[in-house]
């Protein structure tokens, strides 16, 4: 009976330093990873010409739906 006391126990020694090993590599993780960039100041002119453009695609759906 000692014996399975025994192995109960290291068993539970290595779940518990299984635990502290993954929590410390979560630590190191989040400690070294880089900053993120700063984005460059936009305004809306410079937001709406790269994204928006009116190709005639577009141009035919605006015709269609004019009321």
């Amino acid at each position: 009976m000692s014996k399975d006391k025994k192995e109960t126990l290291d068993r539970r020694s290595f779940l518990r330093a299984a635990g502290t090993g993954a929590a410390a590599a979560a630590v190191a993780t989040v400690a070294i990873s880089p900053e993120p960039a700063a984005a460059a100041p936009e305004n809306a002119e410079t937001r709406k010409k790269q994204r928006y453009k009116e190709t005639e695609h577009v141009k035919r759906y605006y015709e269609s739906n004019r009321l």
